[in-house]
């Protein structure tokens, strides 16, 4: 734990922030604002205020559009890295009243609100003006302070452990993902499945018994080891996390959620990179790992 300090001295912090605020900043810039944002949708939220409601600045304006810019004015100075300590909590409020608000969302959307909460303990001892700048050397931190945020960062991997196993195991109770069908189905959807160049140039995996059924448990088995990789060395998380990284883009390329696999990217870096080195670093140890054979003795955290 003594050497978790140095996660404010490299940028795979920022860079798991960034995806997650691109994630919510494409998906605001890149959808028609009245299909996120239905008048009546907008009026049903104001007459049935919840517990929590008050928290969600949508909310509070007469003119939506107003807290729209202010959470992408949020968003973009997230991206940019300015002042990690300041800007994780307004992160978190902005991702949650967007979660809150919008009449469209998905997975992405609602996993970022946790990690983005979880996060606050995390980047409130980050004292750097850009979380981008690497550091030779911590910044001195109360140890206790510092106790609590690495028990944090374990609780973002623990979230993280049991969606994925939730994920694996859940599609075990449907028939037809036991069978070894589910995804011919999910890949012919006339909604959510692929569009015709991905059909022309895929569709025949998808029609073979074997490839499909190959295709079909080996979601569920990379789910599962997911959820084991927690318990696992460091060199097997990257393993793990370069298949899921492949495994999130092809649900991109199938079904078009391209900001749930941005949002998943930044996931991942959190759950299985090792934030006390660069991230050119993690990548290079990817590289050794899969290409090599080789790798660098990785200090644990």
């Amino acid at each position: 734990m003594s050497s978790f300090s140095k996660i404010y001295t490299t940028n795979v912090l920022q860079f798991a922030r960034f995806f997650l605020a691109l994630s919510l900043f494409l998906t605001l810039m890149c959808t028609p604002f009245k299909d996120l944002f239905p008048e009546f949708h907008i009026v049903k939220l104001k007459n049935n205020l919840r517990e929590l409601s008050f928290l969600n600045y949508y909310l509070w304006f007469t003119n939506i559009k107003i807290p729209y810019i202010i959470t992408l004015f949020i968003l973009a100075l997230v991206i940019l890295g300015i002042y990690p300590r300041f800007l994780a909590i307004l992160h978190w409020w902005a991702t949650y009243s967007t979660f809150y608000t919008m009449f469209i969302i998905e997975g992405g959307d609602q996993i970022s609100v946790i990690v983005t909460l979880l996060l606050i303990p995390i980047c409130i001892l980050d004292k750097r003006r850009f979380g981008w700048s690497e550091l030779s050397f911590p910044i001195s931190t109360n140890k206790y302070l510092l106790y609590f945020s690495y028990t944090t960062f374990i609780v973002i991997q623990i979230q993280l452990c049991i969606l994925y196993l939730n994920a694996g195991v859940a599609k075990l109770s449907v028939s037809e993902w036991v069978d070894g069908t589910a995804v011919y189905y999910w890949f012919n959807n006339n909604i959510f499945g692929a569009p015709e160049y991905i059909r022309v140039l895929l569709g025949g995996l998808f029609t073979n018994n074997l490839t499909v059924s190959l295709i079909n448990w080996s979601v569920i088995i990379l789910e599962i080891m997911l959820f084991v990789s927690f318990f696992l060395e460091q060199k097997f998380k990257y393993v793990l996390f370069f298949i899921a990284f492949i495994f999130h883009f092809f649900i991109f390329l199938i079904h078009g959620l391209g900001t749930f696999w941005i949002s998943m990217t930044g996931c991942l870096i959190l759950f299985c990179f090792n934030p006390t080195i660069s991230f050119k670093q993690n990548l290079i140890e990817i590289k050794k790992i899969l290409f090599y054979k080789k790798h660098l003795s990785i200090q644990k955290i």
